[in-house]
């Protein structure tokens, strides 16, 4: 009975063995999901690639689950720098790694009653733009027990967005569909087509088109250099992205009439139009503006 019960033993032990080793060669990614990611695919578990990597240092210019020119190089960048194939896939070498890393370096923020994304932006030491990046979170709903995740400094530089010179915003309607998307007092990330550059704007009002305030004076100085330094009336091509979506839109860079935010360097709003929008003074469509939105939908 004795050796009976020591063979049982001992075939539990390697059982426990052979399971543990098949679980440490073969992790579960509950982040990363079990496909490879490669240039072309989208979705959730792309996201959270590019939320981790941006995190890390290795910025994707975008957080937006599609995985672009610029997820690509970030990928290559982080295989290089952990002696990994740069094979720019996210396989189970390079989500091993990525999960090893944000392991060690995460830091997360528990919201408090009170808490705002700036004022959590001031406590680290980041901007609101970058956390804005790095997690998946409404700012106009900010409650106590979230969980966000807090970005390096080093991840607040810009170049082309992550959706690459082949994608493009949504072509849709101002009436039906984008004016009740993105509404009065909501947040978007604005990314000139031609620069790549990026800055967080909240909407102020505007009922023909949006009227725009950059969202801090870190934003504004964004919106300066795509302009080149000055202010102008000039319409460029941009990607809004909010609540999910990302619009084909046409912008003017020149700070005019009323404002509500006082602290962001900008003095007066500017204006956002998208498909079918008009203009406040005339009640008319803009073709100047028209022209810049079809060019942000790659039309």
């Amino acid at each position: 009975m004795l050796i009976k019960n020591k063979k049982i033993i001992a075939i539990v032990t390697t059982l426990i063995f052979i399971l543990s080793s098949m679980l440490i060669a073969n992790p579960v990614w509950a982040n990363y999901g079990d496909r490879n990611l490669y240039w072309g695919v989208r979705g959730d578990d792309v996201k959270n690639v590019q939320r981790d990597l941006t995190n890390l240092g290795y910025n994707t210019y975008g957080i937006d689950g599609v995985f672009g020119a610029n997820t690509h190089d970030a990928v290559v960048s982080f295989q290089r720098d952990n002696d990994l194939p740069t094979t720019g896939v996210v396989a189970s070498m390079t989500k091993n790694a990525l999960n090893k890393h944000m392991n060690n370096q995460n830091t997360v923020h528990t919201t408090q009653r009170g808490d705002t994304l700036f004022k959590i932006a001031m406590q680290y030491g980041t901007s609101v733009d970058a956390i804005m990046q790095a997690n998946s979170v409404d700012p106009d709903n900010i409650y106590p027990g979230i969980q966000i995740v807090i970005p390096n400094s080093s991840n607040t530089s810009t170049s082309n967005p992550s959706r690459g010179a082949s994608r493009y915003g949504e072509y849709v309607d101002w009436w039906s569909v984008v004016d009740s998307t993105w509404t009065i007092g909501g947040i978007a990330t604005i990314t000139d087509l031609d620069t790549g550059i990026s800055f967080q704007a909240r909407r102020y009002g505007g009922g023909y088109h949006a009227d725009v305030e950059p969202l801090t004076a870190a934003d504004t100085e964004k919106l300066r250099q795509i302009y080149g330094g000055q202010w102008s009336w000039a319409r460029k091509a941009v990607l809004v992205t909010t609540n999910g979506r990302t619009f084909a839109g046409s912008m003017n860079g020149m700070p005019h009439a009323q404002q509500a935010i006082w602290d962001n360097n900008f003095n007066g709003h500017f204006c956002v139009h998208f498909l079918n929008s008009r203009t406040h003074g005339t009640n008319r469509v803009c073709p100047n503006h028209q022209a810049m939105v079809r060019k942000a939908a790659g039309r």
